[in-house]
């Protein structure tokens, strides 16, 4: 492993690049951040003097040829996650991609085949499995002190948003779908790398809002039924009328369950129900935490050139099982999960 810094690309300089993962890449020691692209030249320039990026591009296909980078990160709108992906791949660059993967599992295949063709590493920003209360439940759950997994509930509901700043959000051409992508991607994952439940065997779905023909939904719920028989039972919600946003996620096994969050465990010993709820130290910011972590995991598998955590693989599995919600949404019809 070479002891030069790992040079880092962005593009996109909005919100989740100035707030989580560019932090992220300067708090690493490893890391020299190269180039910025945003298509709006003035902010690029801007991020580009605030966080100590040598160059600024507004042209993502211009930053490829010319900067000298390892790897790109990509913190743009769904709908150029694929072909930024794609390119970065073949000019011989590792890539980091926001979740969701894509918008739809078509696109996601593209990308893994481009990794694929190219030799080139391929990871999906899933955060929340780098939270180290999410990985203790995992740990949990692995050495099936839980029994077996029968049902998960999971829910993000936030409440309502003037998208104004992100427009794209709510136009289907470009987002790939709404609420349910955006805030089911990432449940879908945890609850699935948690519990270790797969295939997904049938689904059944429904969305609401979204009456233009190119809106998206701002609210839906999914069941989704594996071969074990176990169910993950979800909800999402962008209009939420209430007085706070809600994040759970709840996994009930034969012997025990697990809550996050908080992280609460609960088990079945000699017929008793006894709290076994680590302690996890300090009070902890997970949401910062994670994005460094995965970060830092990022650096790892490019300078070792090993596989990640959160594969491009892994995110298409996810991207499939989003496909099938929409099309149960659509057919108002329990469907089977495209392998």
């Amino acid at each position: 492993m070479s002891s030069r810094k790992t040079r880092i690309a962005v593009a996109g300089a909005g919100h989740v690049a100035q707030v989580a993962h560019i932090p992220a890449y300067r708090a690493n020691p490893e890391v020299e951040l190269v180039a910025i692209a945003d298509y709006d030249r003035v902010k690029a320039r801007r991020i580009k003097d605030q966080f100590g990026f040598k160059e600024s591009y507004d042209d993502f296909n211009e930053m490829l040829k010319k900067a000298e980078v390892d790897a790109v990160d990509l913190c743009t709108p769904n709908y150029l996650h694929a072909p930024m992906a794609i390119a970065a791949l073949r000019s011989g660059r590792d890539v980091l991609c926001e979740k969701p993967m894509s918008r739809n599992a078509k696109e996601a295949q593209q990308m893994v085949d481009a990794a694929e063709k190219y030799d080139r590493i391929l990871m999906v920003a899933m955060n929340n499995r780098f939270r180290e209360d999410a990985q203790m439940l995992h740990k949990f759950v692995s050495a099936h002190e839980l029994g077996d997994i029968q049902i998960i509930k999971a829910g993000w509901l936030r409440r309502a948003t003037d998208w104004k700043d992100r427009a794209w959000f709510t136009e289907r051409g470009k987002a790939g779908g709404g609420a349910l992508l955006d805030l089911g991607t990432p449940l879908v994952d945890l609850s699935i790398w948690i519990s270790g439940l797969k295939p997904a065997a049938a689904i059944s779905c429904g969305v609401f809002g979204g009456k233009g023909k190119d809106s998206v939904e701002d609210s839906g719920c999914a069941m989704v039924r594996f071969d074990s028989g176990a169910c993950l039972m979800l909800e999402v919600n962008w209009n939420l009328r209430d007085e706070r946003d809600a994040v759970y996620m709840q996994i009930y096994g034969s012997k025990g369950a697990g809550i996050l969050t908080p992280l609460q465990l609960h088990k079945s010993i000699r017929g008793v129900l006894v709290n076994v709820t680590p302690t996890l130290g300090r009070q902890k910011n997970y949401y910062k935490e994670s994005y460094q972590a995965e970060i830092d995991h990022f650096i790892q598998c490019v300078r070792k050139q090993k596989e990640p955590a959160t594969s491009g693989k892994d995110a298409l599995g996810i991207m499939k099982i989003m496909d099938a919600m929409y099309q149960s949404a659509s057919s108002g019809k329990e469907v089977s999960v495209d392998g």
